[in-house]
């Protein structure tokens, strides 16, 4: 009886370790996996941080690309915000940034351009890596090509006539059609996973850019939106999908607005200072509505003309010029 007894004595102390110790090692796995969570959480904090600090010393370069090193971490962007991780950090009303919806790898690639309305309104940012390469279909007018042109050559673009010829480089692909309202995906890169490649397509007609994701063997509209000057059609390359482009303009037409507002009442001004001479005639307010979506961009290409023409006359009359 007594050596049963110990011999259940003994399972229980084994059972009793085997326990304790499935529990301590639980407990310092548990201190591990917070360990690194916290670790990963601070890395991404910095990441954010010193990303706000590029982005902001980014968007004064104008037309100045700058190569930047940066962790081996996936950055996503919209918008409104920036992530890393589970970490996000906001992006300013001020701020606009053209940029896909995840980078990846070691290189950035920012770029910036000044967009004019007819004044200086803003500055656009745009992102992107080496790894994205921005291919233009032929034939391209002279408008066309000198939106190629303004793309720096640190950009990977290339223009080419054929889409047969466009190979699967391993590269992100996104495709640049003029006028084409039924744009085809290469057949190299048909079977290609449908998130490395998209396209637009650019309507000067309409000044409507069309937004196309990859679906298999084909592509399928995701929408259209409007753009005013080559710096917007070149934000629609940069954006990783309609909806960001879309909510960029918003806050590129939101800033037009103030400025225009600011422009109106230094025109008001002028008005009243140079009422009874020559140059009052060229003083006109009106031209200064800016409210898009309500008014169309036809609307706004009209005014802005009318302003630059205001100032032209107003230059070559000796009068103080309205920008």
């Amino acid at each position: 009886m007594k050596s049963k007894k110990g011999v259940i004595s003994i399972q229980f102390n084994w059972v009793f370790i085997l326990i304790a110790g499935v529990l301590i090692l639980l407990f310092f796995g548990s201190l591990v996996f917070k360990g690194r969570e916290a670790s990963d959480t601070s890395i991404a904090g910095t990441i954010l941080t010193n990303m706000q600090t590029i982005l902001t010393g980014a968007e004064v370069s104008v037309r100045t690309i700058n190569q930047i090193k940066i962790p081996n971490k996936e950055i996503k962007f919209n918008c409104d915000k920036i992530f890393v991780g589970d970490i996000d950090d906001d992006i300013t009303k001020n701020k606009i940034i053209f940029a896909p919806e995840v980078i990846k790898g070691r290189t950035l690639l920012t770029w910036a351009l000044d967009w004019n309305a007819p004044y200086h309104v803003t500055n656009f940012l745009y992102l992107t890596t080496p790894d994205i390469k921005y291919i233009f279909i032929e034939p391209l007018n002279d408008e066309e090509e000198e939106l190629f042109n303004m793309l720096p050559d640190g950009i990977n673009k290339k223009k080419e006539e054929d889409i047969s010829n466009i190979k699967d480089t391993g590269n992100n692909f996104k495709l640049v059609f003029f006028d084409v309202s039924d744009p085809n995906v290469p057949p190299n890169l048909g079977s290609v996973p449908d998130k490395r490649v998209s396209a637009i397509s650019i309507n000067s007609d309409s000044n409507e850019i069309e937004f196309y994701s990859k679906r298999g063997n084909e592509f399928k509209s995701t929408g259209t939106a409007d753009y005013l000057g080559n710096p917007l059609v070149l934000g629609a390359m940069f954006s990783g999908s309609r909806d960001d482009y879309v909510c960029n303009v918003k806050k590129a037409f939101n800033k037009l607005k103030i400025v225009s507002m600011v422009y109106e009442e230094r025109t008001n001004t002028l008005r009243g200072l140079y009422s009874g001479t020559g140059c009052i005639s060229y003083y006109s307010t009106a031209p200064f509505s800016m409210n898009y979506p309500t008014e169309s961009i036809d609307e706004i290409k009209s005014n802005i003309n009318s302003i630059e023409t205001s100032n032209q006359y107003l230059q070559s009359s000796s009068c103080p010029t309205i920008y």
